[in-house]
This record gives C-alpha cells, sequence and structure tokens, in this order.
C-alpha cells in the first residue's frame, strides 16, 4: 500500500473513502471543464455514494496491485482537492505495464502543479511496483497536456484512431509512453 507522497507544494494521497467529500467537490467544480477531454459521466456519478463507490474499488484495485489512484490537494489547502492520477490495468509479466491518465482543477492551470504531481506519483509508482512501459493518451488539441508529458520524458509513439469515446463519438488520441530505463526483471 502507498503512502501519502509529499512534493514542494502539494500533498498527494492514495485513494482512500475518507476523501470521499473532497474528490466529489473536486469532480462537481470542474465538470463542465472535464468534459472536453474525459468520458461522458451521469449525473449519477456527482454524488457522495457514487464517490464512495468509486474511492473504494480504487483502493481494492490498489491492495490487489490492479491500479493506483491519487488525489492531490495544496499544502496551503489540504482540504481541497485540486489533481487526481490514475495507473489503470497495471499489467505484471510480460508486459510491467500501466496506462496513465490525470486531471488538474480549473482554477489551478498554469502553475506547474500538475507536472510536479504527474512526476511525484510516477516516481512512486516506479519505486513501489516492477513498472516498464507507462502510456499515456492525449487528444490532438490538448497542448497543456502534451507539454506536460513531453516534460517528463513521454515520448510520442503515433495516433491512436478513433481511440477514447468522448462527446458523443470516438476522439483521436496521440499515444505516448515513458519506458522506465532503471526497469530489471528480477
Amino acid at each position: 500500500m502507498m503512502n501519502d507522497i509529499k512534493t514542494d507544494r502539494l500533498i498527494i494521497h492514495p485513494a482512500n473513502i475518507e476523501f470521499t467529500d473532497q474528490v466529489l467537490d473536486y469532480y462537481v467544480r470542474n465538470r463542465e471543464f472535464f468534459s472536453f477531454a474525459e468520458p461522458y459521466h451521469p449525473d449519477s456519478y456527482y454524488t457522495i455514494d457514487s464517490i464512495r463507490e468509486t474511492l473504494a474499488v480504487e483502493s481494492v484495485k490498489m491492495y490487489k496491485n490492479a491500479g493506483c489512484y491519487f488525489y492531490a490537494a495544496l499544502k496551503d489547502e489540504p482540504d481541497k482537492i485540486i489533481f487526481s492520477a490514475s495507473f489503470a490495468n497495471l499489467r505484471g509479466k510480460p508486459y510491467f505495464s500501466t496506462i496513465f491518465g490525470y486531471d488538474l482543477d480549473e482554477k489551478y492551470q498554469r502553475h506547474g502543479y500538475a507536472t510536479e504531481a504527474c512526476k511525484a506519483t510516477i516516481e512512486a509508482l516506479l519505486k513501489n511496483l516492477r513498472i516498464h512501459r507507462i502510456e499515456a493518451r492525449v487528444l490532438l488539441d490538448n497542448q497543456k497536456s502534451i507539454n506536460i508529458l513531453e516534460n517528463l520524458g513521454f515520448e510520442k509513439e503515433g495516433i491512436e484512431k478513433q481511440g477514447i469515446y468522448i462527446k458523443g463519438q470516438f476522439q483521436d488520441h496521440i499515444r505516448y509512453a515513458y519506458i522506465n530505463k532503471d526497469f530489471t526483471m528480477y
């Protein structure tokens, strides 16, 4: 099980139902903003019961090493979640890979928080689990996210045609990968 991660400005928590109220507030505040890049969520998603269930499932996946999920707050505002990250579909041998996704509160953009949190969560993942490859997908016009991935050392692999259903249709994405150069098989 992973512990809290502290950076210069952030405290990053692994998924836990004790943060249900803060996570719900985060998604409600950013519902419209996130809709441009994320799959649709019905109204029923934005409820205390739904978010509690989501966090419970994420916690179980972390316990089973099937996924890692994080939520971050500023150290100066510890009760306000401003970032989330997921490492989904953690796969062991022969792949040793995962799919990475993240989002940042609209009001906290362009301060380096997403890069700081992504870097810290990737480092924690690589320290605690045997991962060789981290994949990420980004919409073709999401330049902020493209910049973050490239600044973190992800390399563009190409276009994934109609990869994720967003805004009523399958959208093309740029596929990126980060290769853990320190990975050892044993």
